[in-house]
């Protein structure tokens, strides 16, 4: 098997922070041409709020199906059923939103803003008046095609949600790493969101290829048995919201926003950052206040998929206040996974076991808990064990090449018409699919051969 090329970790910084000199960053234009920007400049217009708006570019009108007609199965998978045997079976859902062309254009004009904008939300028959729509994330704002969030009214939740996460996958060639990552975490054992792919219709037109991810809200808390717990989102612009000390709590909210039991503020999550950076004794304070079998579930999923994004933004940290008292991570916008890194390849699989840890930092820098995890060693060596197993049971190509086959039948039809009316550098479909086979064939290998070497120097009595 082909080596690939290790890039240096700490040359580097992330996507959305400046780094230590110019780089060169390809971008297509909507002809196909390839041209170069500056990731200084692009950095700043995306700061600015101005970068391109993308969509309002006339199309041809593309013959919806009737959403009226086909019933989307549940976001939630039923109890013991396969997660992608759900989201992978059958047709696709289709999701019809209906908004006046003025509304409509009003949020097209304006991609950075939270403004909400009104609608009507169509999914299997079902009728949602007055909703409010908005473009979602940061980064991927600059696109062409821009992710999208709905909100519902309280007195009637969508499939129990209150509001729906859809994301462009117009960077992904094969649009499914998203989706394809949140079932490896589920698989894992580790509490992840659920996540399908979706076809959106705005206004009788076809608007594209959708990842519809779940929001950890009360139907997830549900779903987990983990009613009234502390949900807190790491949404640090500055690349700090890795549970260091902070200080104050009110220092954490400038990077952390608590997203239930709000009455409680951070102060529970002031108090674990705290304890985790002045604890003398690692193994127990993990035992006292973290769900290690979750812990350890979360950060075997991450390796295995390389999610290199999520060590200082990019997760939930969910503390269970009213039944185990005991706190966990659970990882969010998965989109640079399995082998999308920060240069704009897909081919990166070799990045290291302890990526993340401060000995060992990522491009936007390490996590605070995991190094600590990892800085003893019988957490250390239960960890290698789960990722073993894991890499012997759950990881192959074996359980992973069939769910790529069955996504890219569902996806094969508006993909194509997706990259039509969003043109992007991506190649075809199928060739997508090809890379991330390829990437988990490459990284499995890589793996096994890691977790001999760092048991050869780390053994526990």
């Amino acid at each position: 098997m082909n080596n690939l090329f290790l890039v240096q970790q700490t040359a580097m910084n992330s996507k959305r922070e400046c780094a230590p000199r110019f780089h060169l960053a390809p971008l297509f234009n909507r002809s196909g041409v390839t041209v170069t920007i500056r990731c200084h400049a692009l950095l700043f217009i995306l700061a600015l709020g101005v970068a391109g708006a993308g969509c309002n570019r006339q199309q041809q009108p593309v013959r919806a199906r009737n959403p009226a007609a086909e019933s989307p199965p549940p976001l939630v998978p039923a109890s013991g059923s396969s997660q992608l045997d759900k989201l992978a079976g059958g047709r696709l859902p289709v999701y019809e939103l209906k908004m006046d062309p003025n509304e409509l254009a009003g949020l097209e004009r304006s991609a950075f803003s939270n403004e909400r904008h009104p609608a009507t939300f169509i999914a299997g028959g079902e009728t949602y008046e007055a909703v409010k729509v908005r473009y979602r994330g940061a980064w991927a704002r600059s696109w062409p095609k821009k992710p999208l969030k709905i909100f519902f009214n309280h007195d009637k939740p969508f499939q129990g949600h209150y509001c729906l996460n859809l994301n462009s996958g117009w960077r992904d060639p094969a649009f499914v790493r998203e989706t394809l990552a949140y079932h490896v975490y589920a698989v894992c054992g580790a509490p992840a969101s659920n996540s399908r792919m979706v076809r959106i219709q705005v206004n009788g037109q076809f608007r594209g290829l959708y990842v519809e991810v779940e929001q950890p809200e009360k139907a997830f808390l549900s779903r987990f048995n983990l009613k009234g717990a502390s949900v807190f989102k790491a949404i640090s612009k500055s690349n700090v919201a890795d549970e260091r000390d902070l200080g104050s709590e009110e220092s954490y909210r400038a990077h952390y926003e608590i997203q239930t039991q709000k009455t409680g503020g951070l102060r529970d999550l002031q108090s674990f950052c705290q304890e985790l950076a002045h604890s003398k004794n690692a193994l127990d304070f993990f035992t006292r206040q973290v769900d290690v079998e979750k812990y350890i579930n979360y950060l075997a999923a991450t390796t295995l998929i390389q999610h290199w994004d999520g060590y200082n933004k990019n997760h939930f940290l969910i503390y269970d206040g009213q039944g185990s008292h005991k706190w966990f991570v659970v990882p969010w916008d998965l989109d640079r996974t399995f082998g999308d890194y920060w240069d704009w390849s897909f081919n990166q699989a070799h990045l290291p076991i302890l990526l993340g840890t401060r000995q060992m930092p990522g491009i936007t820098g390490w996590n605070r808990i995991e190094d600590r995890f990892f800085s003893e060693p019988k957490l250390r060596s239960r960890f290698l064990d789960r990722l073993a197993e894991l890499l012997d049971k759950e990881f192959t190509t074996e359980k992973l090449y069939p769910v790529l086959d069955k996504l890219e039948s569902q996806i094969s039809a508006e993909a194509a018409l997706d990259r039509r009316r969003w043109p992007s550098q991506s190649s075809d479909l199928h060739s997508g699919i090809v890379e991330v086979k390829r990437f988990i064939e490459h990284r499995r290998a890589y793996l096994l051969e890691e977790v001999q070497k760092l048991r050869g120097n780390d053994r526990v009595p």
